[in-house]
């Protein structure tokens, strides 16, 4: 018996033709959706920039920084080393001058911190700085000039307090390395308490007086977004002792390490 002719309705035949027209045109469409967008274009001129938030400017304006020191921000800063004592005259007011042995290199351990604040600058950031000081020894060799010309040693116990400020400039020196230095008057507090061989004690006092002062420091960028560095710092001053001992001429040269913090991170350098 011949096979039966299976014939497929004109309809059906008619709709499998729509179907195999339409399927490539949803393939491309559903490509083309599928394609990603391109990212924000970064702003190419300054009129492009006007319209955008201040912070958000200075990011696209200045991306290679990992740190962002605006106006008006406080940078906190701790240090603590060594104040090389170069000049130590007190006048005696009459019983004669006293001052350090000339083959003793004098050294007072010394603590401190303060602040930077910026008022203005890119390049260059500059603005107001102030700082406090403490160092002290208790067993400084001097020599004591006495009537006759009679040299008398003494040991001073010497206690120093000093609060400074002035201006300050500051610069990152590539990205991870900043440079600063400043400069001003300074205030200075002593109390002075001397020895002699013989176990006795002269005549202390506590004075005050003021003079001038220079820094300047080299900081490192750690990991963290904090700094850490290095930096030394000039001082001379007179302080009154009162009308017994007179006035006392203190020069100094000191090294210290700083820490610093109070940068902000800018958000293309979230790791930092």
């Amino acid at each position: 018996m011949p096979p039966t002719e299976v014939r497929t309705p004109p309809a059906a035949l008619a709709r499998s033709r729509s179907i195999q027209v339409a399927l490539p045109a949803l393939l491309l469409a559903g490509l083309g959706a599928c394609r990603t967008s391109p990212g924000p274009r970064r702003p190419s001129s300054a009129q492009e920039l006007e319209p955008l938030a201040p912070a958000l400017r200075a990011e696209l304006e200045d991306p290679g920084f990992p740190l962002s020191w605006q106006v008006g921000q406080v940078l906190l800063q701790g240090f603590g080393g060594v104040k090389y004592l170069s000049d130590f005259r007190l006048d005696g007011n009459g019983s004669g001058p006293i001052e350090l042995d000339e083959d003793e290199v004098e050294v007072l351990p010394m603590v401190g911190g303060g602040a930077q604040w910026k008022l203005t600058g890119r390049a260059f950031d500059l603005g107001l700085e102030g700082f406090l000081s403490f160092a002290g020894r208790s067993d400084l060799e001097a020599f004591a000039a006495g009537g006759g010309g009679a040299v008398v040693a003494i040991d001073v116990n010497l206690l120093l307090f000093e609060a400074y400020g002035g201006v300050f400039a500051s610069r990152f020196l590539g990205e991870r390395v900043r440079l600063h230095g400043g400069v001003g008057p300074l205030l200075s507090w002593v109390s002075y308490d001397p020895d002699d061989d013989d176990g006795g004690s002269g005549d202390d006092a506590d004075g005050s007086g003021g003079g001038a002062y220079a820094r300047a420091g080299l900081e490192f960028l750690l990991p963290s977004g904090r700094l850490a560095g290095l930096g030394v710092r000039w001082s001379e001053s007179s302080i009154d002792l009162g009308r017994e001992l007179g006035d006392l001429e203190l020069g100094a040269l000191e090294l210290f390490v700083s820490y610093s913090y109070g940068y902000q991170p800018r958000r293309s350098y979230v790791g930092f």
